[in-house]
């Protein structure tokens, strides 16, 4: 069952007044006629027109200056009193006491009576606007927590997957650098050697032939094995460099600068995030021919800047793409970062990572 709200009960109480006066002997006075046609005319006005609700006080000019040819006018004043106090026209409380000195203790106390229920149907219903605006707030700060929280799983996704992906790429450096290398100097040596061992024993040249075939199976084995741990994935740069060449929409240049093997996985996972929302507003709202890519690497940051000559700031400013952006925003200062936005000229979008903590006076 549906609620009743104040501005249900304000029309009910309209309809009711309009009905007592059109039931006041008299009404059918040219005089009274016309002035609840204006009333009810003015009514309908505000009803449509929420603007002009400060022409209640035209209103009240009206039944005082018809007073003098209808005798219930000031009765009919009740109405655009209370009409005044429920839209919160409060000089028309002014005009309530000072039309109370000037009436009878009856006339008198119906006026008043209008003016409170107006006023108390009023307090009501901007309690409600209040309340739902509380509401919506509160909803909308759920849903973006909730928006938050799932980009938070993504990104705990894609770190544990980097991350896993940089372990295997220093195992497979480490094993190639050193272990492969020493397996590899020994192989070589030993094929030395056995050029030096023609006059020994048969038996044991078989074994050490054996030996050395295996010894070179493994070596084989262990730069297959590099080579697929290596190979896993693209990690970092490659990572960026391959989403930019996979982008159908337009053309993008990509530009890498400084040492980004400094940059840790739960950054690299901002900065991929902030290339797609950028490529994906792109796609959805501009009309690039090119679009540029670059990465800044220094010791203490990572800039990742994506620029492109046809946005449309206007169309980029939608709702999608400004959720896009300020779940952005959440994610870079959640690790001291910043995310901006620049639309002079060229539209662009600025992700700054440190990656190192400033030292504090005192540190060593």
């Amino acid at each position: 069952m549906k609620a009743i709200s104040p501005k249900l009960c304000f029309q009910i109480c309209q309809l009711a007044g309009f009905a007592l006066l059109l039931a006041l002997p008299g009404t059918d006075e040219p005089a009274g006629f016309f002035l609840l046609m204006f009333l009810a005319i003015m009514s309908l006005l505000r009803w449509r027109v929420p603007v002009a609700k400060a022409t209640v006080l035209i209103d009240l000019i009206a039944c005082a200056a018809m007073a003098s040819l209808w005798s219930r006018a000031p009765h009919a004043m009740a109405l655009p009193l209370f009409q005044a106090m429920y839209l919160g026209v409060y000089p028309a409380a002014l005009a309530l006491a000072i039309l109370l000195f000037r009436f009878e203790p009856l006339l008198a106390a119906l006026l008043a009576l209008g003016a409170l229920c107006g006023a108390f149907l009023g307090l009501w219903e901007r309690e409600r606007g209040d309340k739902l605006k509380l509401r919506d707030s509160t909803a909308g700060r759920y849903y973006e927590l909730e928006s938050l929280q799932r980009d938070l799983s993504t990104t705990l996704a894609q770190v544990e997957r980097m991350a896993a992906a940089q372990e295997r790429a220093r195992i497979a450096r480490d094993i190639h650098d050193n272990a492969g290398h020493e397996i590899v100097a020994a192989y070589i040596s030993l094929q030395t050697a056995r050029a030096m061992m023609d006059g020994a024993d048969a038996g044991a040249l078989e074994l050490y032939d054996a030996a050395l075939d295996r010894l070179s199976s493994g070596a084989g084995k262990i730069r297959e094995a590099v080579h697929n741990l290596s190979t896993a994935a693209f990690l970092g740069v490659e990572s960026l460099r391959e989403t930019c060449a996979r982008f159908p929409a337009c053309a993008v240049d990509f530009n890498a600068y400084g040492d980004a093997s400094q940059i840790p996985a739960h950054a690299w996972t901002v900065l991929e995030s902030c290339l797609n929302e950028s490529l994906t507003n792109i796609a959805r709202h501009s009309a690039a021919s090119r679009a540029t890519v670059s990465l800044d690497t220094t010791p203490h940051i990572a800039r990742l800047c994506v620029e492109n000559d046809g946005a449309r700031p206007g169309e980029l400013a939608g709702s999608g793409a400004r959720g896009g952006l300020r779940n952005l925003r959440h994610r870079a200062a959640a690790i001291g970062g910043s995310l901006s936005v620049d639309s002079s000229g060229v539209f662009r979008i600025i992700c700054v990572i440190p990656l190192r903590a400033p030292k504090r006076e005192g540190d060593l």
